[in-house]
């Protein structure tokens, strides 16, 4: 019943801070609907990110709401489990193909092949800049697509502007 006792625990911080679930929205930066489905009883485990932000925004503490969000993502009468799947510490860093740049392959034991230094690419620039204003707390959307001449041979894609 840990879902039942982070809902809770959510709902009374609201009260005691007299907002209502716009207020509480604007406070955690979130949406009006990822608060409300936070908050009703039937929806499903709300994400980490959103019981972080909805703790930090009534002074709860982010690590017990979030201990008890684990706890109810794996209730199987929660309906859910966690993500499908191995969690990142599971992986081999090679199989994700994140590995250093010519790097020392040795480290912690990893049997990870380097790989030869980044090359610098036009679309960096819009990248770091998208990154910089997300750490300054807007939100960013980017998408990346090879341009026409280096897709896949039968794939049908829109071209992508760079």
């Amino acid at each position: 019943m840990a879902l039942v006792e982070l809902r809770e625990r959510l709902s009374s911080a609201l009260a005691r801070a007299r907002l209502d679930k716009t207020q509480l929205a604007k406070r955690a930066g979130l949406g009006r609907t990822t608060v409300s489905e936070a908050l009703r009883s039937d929806a499903s485990v709300p994400s980490a990110e959103t019981v972080a932000a909805l703790a930090r925004a009534l002074s709860l503490p982010v690590g017990e709401l979030l201990e008890l969000r684990r706890g109810a993502a794996a209730d199987p009468s929660s309906g859910q489990s966690e993500a499908p799947g191995k969690s990142i510490g599971e992986w081999e860093p090679h199989d994700l193909e994140v590995h250093p740049a010519g790097g020392d392959a040795s480290r912690q034991g990893s049997s990870s092949l380097p790989l030869p230094g980044y090359v610098r690419r036009e679309h960096d620039k819009g990248l770091m800049q998208a990154v910089r204003e997300c750490a300054q707390g807007h939100s960013r959307m980017v998408v990346l697509g090879a341009p026409p001449r280096l897709a896949r041979p039968g794939h049908v894609g829109r071209p992508s502007s760079h």
